[in-house]
């Protein structure tokens, strides 16, 4: 009797224990660093910079005009540039109504075949010329809008490397600019936790600023590949372990979360 009696009282407790162990399986806890979509916007034309309008924590749009560099030289090119295609398209016009009365001569054999045949070439060329021409002043517009730095996507300028004054080099950085409406956050499960991931799952994500707060996410991509993890997550210990990595996507709307920002995340595997 004594012995049904102690059955009896252990097995609440198995069952507590099966429940306990159950719901330690409904998330998969991680770590990692915020990131965001960060662009560095480059001088195509090098110049002294004459006009600035982009500032760090600017929110921009999309070919919002941040920056321009001095295009006096290019502008009096362009003028001369258009001068030289007025006088091609004039030339190539007194030609093509030569060709036109030269055709209508050689028809009647008022003139010889080589006569025809060297008013159509200048008529050619004239026409050649007047392309040329074109090309050089499209060409020289094209550097002139090159000096007009615009926005490449809209977001948060986050770095501005120059001041109204200086000279920029082709190809030098001017500003960086950053996607925070949405962020994302790169965890790291290993082999036994990678079976229960899967894309679309949500997940809470907490920061040490916001205590009380948590963000939400899910899942949009699952590295198909291990490797080890990054030194900036683990103990040494855990460094020489294979994991995965999982990438989550974070809306942030109030640019709380800060690319840098060390983050935990619980990643829900049940109930998706």
């Amino acid at each position: 009797m004594k012995r049904y009696l102690t059955m009896i009282a252990i097995l609440p407790l198995l069952l507590a224990s099966c429940g306990t162990n159950g719901s330690s399986q409904e998330r998969i806890q991680a770590s990692g660093t915020i990131e965001a979509l960060q662009v560095n916007v480059s001088a195509k034309a090098g110049g002294q910079i004459k006009g600035l309008w982009g500032r760090e924590g600017d929110d921009v749009r999309l070919g919002d005009t941040l920056m321009v560099t001095d295009h006096v030289m290019l502008d009096l090119q362009l003028r001369q540039s258009l001068a030289g295609r007025e006088l091609a398209r004039i030339q190539y016009e007194n030609d093509r109504k030569d060709d036109q009365r030269t055709s209508e001569l050689f028809q009647k054999g008022s003139v010889t075949q080589k006569q025809r045949d060297d008013v159509n070439a200048r008529f050619r060329a004239s026409g050649a010329r007047l392309e040329q021409a074109r090309a050089s002043a499209d060409m020289i517009r094209k550097n002139i809008s090159d000096c007009y730095v615009t926005a490449p996507l809209g977001g948060t300028i986050t770095n501005s490397t120059y001041e109204i004054g200086e000279t920029a080099g082709p190809g030098s950085i001017l500003f960086t600019i950053s996607k925070m409406d949405t962020v994302e956050l790169v965890v790291y499960v290993n082999e036994k936790e990678l079976g229960y991931v899967k894309l679309g799952q949500g997940a809470e994500i907490r920061i040490d600023t916001f205590k009380d707060k948590t963000f939400s996410g899910k899942v949009v991509y699952i590295s198909p590949q291990a490797e080890f993890t990054p030194k900036n997550i683990q103990t040494k210990q855990d460094r020489v372990k294979q994991v995965f990595g999982v990438k989550l996507k974070i809306p942030n709307p109030e640019q709380q979360l800060k690319p840098g920002i060390p983050a935990d995340a619980a990643i829900f595997i049940k109930g998706q």
